[in-house]
């Protein structure tokens, strides 16, 4: 393997974003959102009204995404919902309510307590450090909330779908990161909680991959016997430092 780089994946992988079911979180965003509406708009419609459009227009970015993984970005939907709504569907106003609509994310974030030892272990041993992630959120925020949590320090590249263009497990946007690295695919690990995005995109490109379990989500079963499944970071780490440590030092 000659392992010189590992790449993770954000959410359910460093950080948690999902404490409270997105669909409840999503609501909550919502009517955050719409508190800031109407103190802005006197006319704003009501709230069921902006839901209705909302879950209309998310749908339909959705379905694009899924079929040709462009990425979509919420302040888009979001803009397109207050047109629909007969409101100044300006980026100034999109992007205002969208501030108001990720406060309740950011709220019930959370570090895994193992993140930040992780990051130091692969940092100490030399390895290159990168991060890919599928959102639909502006980068800033997420580079804020890598900031807030000391994490950035560690990162050599980071890529967001929101920003790249392309969402995970299309190919370029692992081919993007391996030449940020300026490593060769085979040489990298990619970690994530995702089977499609985060173990069959990155292998296609060429890179090693690990799973980091989530109850919930949808993978194969039985798992192929070649996967290698591991629960927490920390449960990697070994892996990497001592499995694959020779290679690694070569």
């Amino acid at each position: 393997m000659n392992l010189k780089g590992v790449i993770f994946d954000l959410g359910s992988t460093l950080l948690e974003y999902e404490n409270i079911p997105w669909d409840t979180l999503n609501t909550r965003c919502l009517e955050a959102g719409y508190a800031y509406l109407r103190e802005e708009k006197e006319n704003a419609p009501p709230f069921d009204e902006i839901v209705q459009q909302y879950v209309k227009i998310r749908s339909r970015y959705r379905k694009y995404a899924a079929e040709t993984l462009d990425e979509w970005i919420i302040t888009d939907a979001i803009a397109d919902v207050l047109k629909s709504a007969g409101l100044n569907s300006s980026v100034g106003l999109a992007n205002r309510f969208f501030e108001a609509y990720y406060r309740p994310v950011s709220e019930q974030l959370t570090l895994f307590a193992d993140t930040p030892y992780v990051l130091e272990e692969l940092k100490k041993n030399n390895l290159k450090i990168g991060l890919v992630s599928n959102t639909i959120f502006p980068e800033s925020y997420h580079l804020d909330e890598l900031k807030k949590f000391n994490l950035i320090r560690y990162f050599d590249f980071t890529i967001f779908s929101s920003t790249f263009g392309r969402r995970k497990p299309h190919r370029s946007i692992f081919n993007h990161a391996v030449e940020l690295s300026g490593l060769p695919a085979q040489q990298l690990l990619f970690i994530g909680d995702r089977y499609i995005e985060d173990y069959s995109g990155p292998k296609d490109a060429g890179l090693q991959a690990i799973i980091k379990y989530r109850e919930g989500r949808d993978y194969p079963d039985p798992m192929p016997d070649d996967v290698i499944v591991v629960k927490s970071l920390s449960e990697m780490l070994p892996l990497i430092l001592n499995e694959f440590d020779d290679r690694c030092r070569d």
